[in-house]
């Protein structure tokens, strides 16, 4: 089964990831990564800003699944796999030529969002909530070549909620791979 992963900057996307690969046993892929290793391949800095113009670019000059393609390639046959990062609905398109694919888009309150986004405090997050809504808008609907994060929840099998505690969440996350197993036994006929 192939798990994608979608969602608003701070959401929860990792925190779904992570626990996938650590608790569920996943093999981990993600788009940002593959991404940034280009980026650094280029000789250039690892930024938002050059992340987005290398990622728009790619896009451009090969197609609009190239990094989806790229993650497909690291799959290995016959283990679960959590793919994150979907930012673009042709990402997901590509993935579901996949029987075993699901997408989940991860959401939450903005404010909540912008306070998590202070409490990681990774180089080049936003430092005021005007400023995170500004960077927020550009990545919503696709605009210039950009992320369609709205057209990629609206893709998406699955949208999981993180409002409340880590405990609510992680809970919500077990329920989803839950119905997920179910949906692949079915299929199978087990």
């Amino acid at each position: 089964m192939i798990i994608g992963i979608s969602g608003m900057p701070a959401a929860g996307k990792d925190t779904v990831s992570e626990y996938l690969e650590q608790k569920e046993g996943y093999n981990h892929i993600s788009l940002s990564e593959i991404l940034r290793g280009i980026v650094k391949a280029e000789g250039m800095e690892v930024n938002l800003e050059n992340l987005t113009k290398v990622g728009n670019l790619l896009t451009r000059e090969y197609n609009n699944h190239y990094l989806a393609q790229k993650a497909m390639q690291r799959v290995r046959r016959g283990r679960n796999t959590v793919i994150s990062s979907i930012r673009q609905p042709g990402e997901i398109e590509y993935l579901r030529s996949r029987k075993d694919f699901y997408m989940v888009f991860v959401d939450a309150d903005i404010k909540i969002r912008f306070e998590r986004l202070k409490l990681r405090d990774r180089e080049g997050d936003s430092k005021t909530l005007k400023e995170f809504r500004q960077i927020e808008k550009k990545q919503l609907d696709g605009k210039d070549g950009g992320m369609n994060l709205l057209e990629c929840k609206k893709k998406s099998d699955f949208v999981l909620t993180n409002d409340g505690t880590m405990e609510e969440f992680i809970k919500k996350i077990k329920d989803l791979v839950k119905k997920l197993n179910e949906r692949e036994r079915k299929k199978i006929g087990k």
